[in-house]
């Protein structure tokens, strides 16, 4: 079967159906603490009354923003950019695809799709875990900063075991 079709499949099974996927974490981050960082970065650059200051906190490795095996990063879907991450800060983003062909951030199942839901939303891609390795499925939570342009998200490997994860 082909990688595309696998990917899919799994992606329909775990996350499309909104079926729970029942295991444990393990030393990754949780499903609960991806949303709940995500959230609080985007209130965070939402109250400041200097978005592009707040914003620097969420470049390098910053203790607030990074944890465990992720961390928040900042992007603008209207502007096309990535603004804070590690390997796509100030790179176009809306055509960046996948191994598998999949858009990360454009499309109808980006990340830009994602965060655009009322309470954000998730999207899954192949991403590798270090520059240069194998790509693995990621599944990322992404959300609009209100009165931005915008969007913060951070996410975890999909090997990575999640108790009762349901898409919604």
């Amino acid at each position: 079967m082909k990688l595309t079709k696998m990917i899919t499949l799994a992606a329909s099974i775990i996350f499309g159906l909104g079926l729970s996927y029942p295991v444990m974490a393990e030393d990754g981050a949780t499903i609960d603490e991806v949303t709940a960082k995500v959230k609080e970065a985007a209130a965070a650059i939402a109250k400041a009354a200097d978005k592009e200051a707040a914003i620097k906190e969420f470049e390098g490795k910053s203790k607030t923003w990074a944890w465990k095996d992720t961390y928040v990063f900042v992007f603008t879907c209207k502007g096309d950019k990535a603004i804070a991450h590690p390997t796509l800060a100030g790179k176009t983003i809306m055509d960046l695809k996948d191994k598998a062909d999949n858009f990360i951030f454009g499309g109808d199942t980006g990340l830009c799709k994602a965060a655009e839901q009322a309470d954000g939303g998730w999207s899954v891609y192949m991403w590798p875990k270090k520059a240069g390795g194998d790509p693995s499925a990621k599944a990322t939570f992404a959300m609009k900063v209100e009165g931005t342009d915008y969007e913060v998200a951070a996410g975890i490997y999909a090997e990575k075991k999640v108790e009762n994860f349901q898409l919604k």
